[in-house]
């Protein structure tokens, strides 16, 4: 996983120090709870390996994985990404304090950009997801909660359950996301779209 600001002039060994800081975040939560990894297993239904491997940063979790995660330990997906913000109940976020996540150790290959931060419980996580077909490998997931989505640049299909929907900019979604979901895309799409969802 690798977490940058996104001003042009942040460094790449930074942001795997943050990954690495995320990582350990969810450790501490888990633990900070008296939870195994065994019982967070059982809670998220997410396997103790996979688990372990957030918790090493050796796998990169996709949105999907986060908010079960999240959930299961009852707090919100901020939780994971603490920049320390004095006034975690403001309003406003300059696009320069936004951070951007990408899977780089996970099949999925995308990238989604946090439109808020700060560690307060929050009932919606917006964000920007962006995928480039060249390589994305299509996958879906379900996870608590509903889920907004507006399409903003490109094209792609996007499945909910055993539906499959052709998404333009300026089409939007909006479904459980306990449903099984997620684009797809050929090689020659791309796309970027806004996301919101909820913790339940």
């Amino acid at each position: 996983m690798v977490i940058r600001n996104s001003s042009p002039d942040g460094a790449t060994d930074l942001a795997e120090v943050i990954a690495h800081q995320i990582a350990r975040r969810v450790r501490q939560v888990r633990t900070a709870r008296g939870m195994t990894l065994g019982e967070l297993a059982s809670v998220t239904a997410l396997s103790p390996g996979l688990l372990s491997k957030i918790e090493n940063c050796n796998v990169s979790p996709p949105i999907g994985t986060l908010s079960r995660l999240a959930r299961g330990l009852g707090v919100s997906i901020g939780e994971f990404f603490d920049t320390g913000d004095p006034d975690p109940g403001r309003v406003y976020f300059p696009k320069g304090t936004r951070q951007i996540v990408s899977g780089r150790r996970t099949s999925l290959n995308y990238e989604y950009e946090l439109l808020i931060s700060a560690r307060k419980k929050r009932d919606m996580q917006p964000m920007i997801v962006s995928i480039d077909g060249r390589s994305y490998k299509f996958g879906l997931q379900e996870h608590p909660g509903e889920q907004f989505m507006l399409m903003l640049e490109g094209s792609m299909d996007y499945i909910v359950g055993d539906k499959r929907y052709s998404v333009l900019p300026d089409d939007c979604l909006y479904f459980n996301a306990r449903l099984p979901h997620g684009p797809k895309l050929n090689k020659a799409q791309r796309a970027r779209y806004l996301v919101v969802h909820t913790g339940t």
